[in-house]
């Protein structure tokens, strides 16, 4: 059976997307054996490790937001952010992270939920993507090293590598983990494809990308604004700035992988060390939805995150009808051909 790995791209509320896209597959009985994850990628990675699907029809947080009461919506919305305000911000970030807090709105103070996390993590790998601010570097965070054991030590280590992958600049103060500052994955790769192509346990990719957004279209929209609307102007337009540094450079990531696999294949090898990294050719399957919001935290959108939910299964269900003969591009012919002809010579000695 193919072992599929995923990547949960960062992307504010489109992520519930994702989740759609994840829980779709569960539900067909998919084996997906490494998640990697950054941002809010990260919220709904950890609601799908602790979703017991024996019990629960969607995952803990979902369902909460399927049901979209007003304490699930306010609860929903701190447990995306993880995070609180600070009782007097110094002008420098509007929100600090209250970790026994965090932690406890994230359900890890349950002992239902440890235990859950802690047999999910026996059969799936999360690798969660983060920016090494000080060193100015990608830096990626093995959770099954982390959450060996659960207990308070590692689940102190585990909180700090989860919120260095949602924290964002000016909002939140960045985090440091020994002597370094760190911030969401999002600065330097919003989609981690690299510990999947890295690792020899996974035949395929499905990646979630959300760099198809018309940003000539909100431009103009944010231009044509009245001038007496300066103050929403200036936090659309930031909103805006964030959203294109931290998302639309990850079209060069995806190229990248495409360039690796093309590479093997003009090589004629399955894999190829370099540096002391070795790289797999695996076909890489991209979800790619258009025009999505990052921020839909409103009124008139309080139906917005179900919405993207059911397109992310919707769409996962027709990206799925086309993965069964996916090959990674440039795959070489010489080598299928290779493998018919040793399996003639197998059926002759036998």
């Amino acid at each position: 059976m193919t072992r599929y790995g995923f990547v949960a791209s960062g992307g504010g509320y489109r992520s519930f997307y994702t989740c759609g896209a994840l829980v779709w597959l569960a539900q067909q009985g998919v084996p997906v054996t490494h998640i990697t994850s950054t941002s809010s990628g990260n919220n709904i990675v950890l609601d799908y490790l602790m979703w017991d699907r024996k019990a629960e029809e969607l995952p803990p947080t979902l369902t909460r937001t399927m049901r979209l009461s007003v304490g699930d919506i306010a609860h929903v919305f701190a447990n995306f952010l993880g995070l609180r305000p600070a009782f007097l911000p110094n002008g420098s970030y509007l929100f600090t992270v209250d970790r026994d807090s965090c932690r406890k709105s994230l359900l890890l103070d349950e002992t239902e939920r440890r235990s859950q996390l802690a047999e999910s993590l026996r059969s799936t790998s999360w690798t969660i993507a983060t920016t090494n601010l000080t060193k100015r570097r990608s830096e990626c965070f093995a959770v099954k090293d982390i959450l060996g054991t659960i207990d308070e030590a590692t689940l102190d280590r585990f909180m700090d590598v989860f919120l260095a992958g949602i924290t964002t600049v000016p909002y939140f103060k960045a985090i440091t983990i020994g002597d370094d500052y760190y911030l969401e994955g999002g600065y330097t790769d919003n989609t981690p494809l690299g510990p999947l192509m890295e690792d020899p346990d996974v035949d395929e990719i499905i990646a979630v990308d959300f760099t198809d957004y018309d940003y000539h279209r909100e431009l103009e929209r944010i231009y044509d604004k009245n001038l007496l609307t300066l103050p929403m102007n200036s936090i659309d337009m930031y909103l805006l700035v964030a959203d294109i540094g931290l998302t639309l450079p990850n079209a060069g990531k995806l190229e990248e992988a495409r360039r690796i696999n093309a590479l093997l294949g003009a090589a004629g090898q399955q894999s190829m060390t370099v540096e002391g990294q070795t790289y797999y050719a695996k076909p890489i399957h991209v979800l790619r939805p258009s025009n999505l919001e990052s921020m839909t935290v409103s009124l008139k959108h309080a139906k917005i995150q179900k919405e993207y939910f059911e397109l992310g299964g919707k769409e996962m269900a027709a990206l799925a009808k086309t993965m069964g003969s996916a090959k990674p591009a440039g795959q070489p012919k010489r080598r299928a051909a290779a493998s018919r002809r040793a399996s003639k010579s197998a059926d002759r000695s036998s």
